[in-house]
């Protein structure tokens, strides 16, 4: 029986797998014969899977590694989320000192801002052409009681003896600053990046620094990995390879290939919309230049990341819209399709944000319509919703993130299985902590040694799985 976690065929395609298609790495190794052993194997052809490739052929033991994908590459989050590279600057603070305390809380969220700079860094000096842009990011907040929320925590990390890398802003400087309504708003550093194309970016780098010890293999879906300690069989359709060490960068799709983290690693279904420059014109709407979390609470929120070219991503929450909305998004690796219901709140709000644009959203029955032709098409046939009588708003998707009980990632080996290794369970914040998550793993691999740069408490553990699988973890990871 086919696992309901292994990833489904490709179906719509986000913004960013549209610019990508020709690719020379989309499909790479999808024809070729796989090695029958390497030092490493890397399941997953995302972020991770790339930055940690890359971390692992420049290291001292320079090791032989094979990266396995079950689609094309960057076919999951990596190549269908929002478009951020944004840290959390306060917000949860209150989250995490809750669920590790508050100096670990302080540690997550400072370690965000370095995941920050470690990307820029990596993509300069290699040059990734991927659209990264450093910005300027808000929080808008357009309730009282988010500003509140917010101030609680910031106070919070204040206490921990942190401080808060945000600037706050107030009345008409918060609308006049944002462009929107919000009565108040929290601005501080990000960027907005094209991540289909950092990640193949980043694969190419590693390939080409590799000597010939890297080999990517597209469309090689692992079924399970057998096997014991030094000699893993990870196996697939088209053959299997024996290695001493097995490195699993699944995130949501982790249920279908690592029993040992079953029901801690939960996939779910987030939504993004593509909307075009303001149908205004620029000169009665100048592009978007910083990037945005419009919050009415810290569940319910809509992303924004401009683009270079002026068009908006625009991400929604999952939260708030009805019990048949959660049926679709919770505990499913399907990102063949989109949900009206979200794309109806979105779309309906974001001009009522931005009123001086001019977008306009279809109406219900038209984002029904689209949607049900989006999720039983082919590659690439979805319906535009431009035109369908609203301005604007072109198309939408979906992508796989991946929550653990306690908000934080796995990273480590995996309990009871010694050469197995897991980085995963990102939390929505993959990108905000990957380029630090990926390498320090690839050393602990190597030298059996924790880099302190990494929080404690996203370390892979048998006494932290033993303690989410208590009864009492569930209550605690609601806080």
């Amino acid at each position: 029986m086919t696992h309901p976690h292994l990833p489904p065929p490709i179906a719509n395609l986000s913004v960013w797998q549209r610019t990508v298609r020709s690719h020379p790495l989309l499909n790479a190794g999808a024809s070729d014969p796989l090695p029958a052993t390497a030092d490493v194997v890397i399941v997953g052809g995302g972020i991770c899977g790339a930055v940690l490739a890359h971390s692992l052929v420049n290291g001292p033991d320079k090791p032989r590694v094979v990266l396995l994908e079950a689609r094309e590459l960057a076919s999951g989050a990596s190549g269908r989320n929002a478009g951020h590279c944004r840290p959390d600057a306060a917000r949860g603070f209150t989250k995490f000192a809750a669920l590790h305390g508050a100096q670990e809380a302080r540690h997550i969220l400072e370690s965000e801002a370095d995941v920050l700079a470690r990307a820029d860094a990596f993509i300069k000096h290699y040059g990734v052409d991927c659209e990264w842009t450093l910005r300027k990011t808000y929080d808008a907040c357009l309730t009282p009681e988010f500003k509140r929320h917010t101030e609680i925590a910031a106070q919070g990390l204040r206490n921990a003896g942190g401080t808060p890398a945000m600037q706050a802003l107030e009345g008409a400087t918060a609308a006049a600053e944002t462009r929107t309504p919000a009565p108040a708003a929290f601005k501080w550093d990000a960027a907005t990046v094209n991540p289909a194309k950092l990640t193949l970016g980043v694969h190419q780098i590693a390939l080409d620094e590799s000597g010939g010890r890297y080999a990517v293999f597209a469309w090689t879906p692992v079924r399970s990995v057998t096997g014991s300690e030094g000699a893993w069989s990870v196996n697939t359709p088209r053959g299997a390879i024996t290695a001493p060490k097995v490195v699993f960068a699944t995130n949501g799709y982790t249920g279908a290939v690592l029993p040992e983290l079953a029901g801690l690693v939960t996939p779910i279904r987030a939504q993004a919309h593509k909307l075009s420059p303001a149908p205004a014109g620029a000169a009665a709407f100048p592009p978007l230049q910083a990037s945005y979390s419009l919050r009415y609470s810290p569940e319910v929120f809509y992303s924004v990341a401009p683009r270079p070219d002026g068009s908006v991503v625009l991400g929604a929450s999952r939260i708030g819209d009805g019990p048949d909305v959660a049926a679709t998004t919770e505990d499913t690796v399907d990102d063949a399709g989109w949900h009206p219901t979200i794309a109806v709140r979105a779309l309906a709000t974001f001009p009522q944000i931005f009123a001086a644009g001019g977008w306009a959203a279809p109406s219900t029955a038209e984002l029904e319509a689209a949607s049900e032709a989006a999720s039983r098409g082919s590659v690439g046939s979805d319906t535009p919703l431009d035109g369908l009588g609203g301005r604007g708003f072109e198309y939408a998707w979906t992508g796989t993130i991946a929550v653990t009980p306690d908000a934080v990632p796995f990273v480590g080996g995996v309990p009871g299985k010694p050469g197995q290794f897991a980085a995963l369970g990102y939390n929505g914040h993959g990108m905000a902590r990957i380029f630090l998550c990926a390498p320090v793993l690839a050393t602990y691999m190597r030298t059996g040694e924790w880099d302190p740069a990494m929080p404690r408490s996203f370390r892979l553990t048998p006494e932290r799985v033993a303690r989410l699988r208590a009864p009492a973890a569930a209550e605690t990871a609601r806080l």
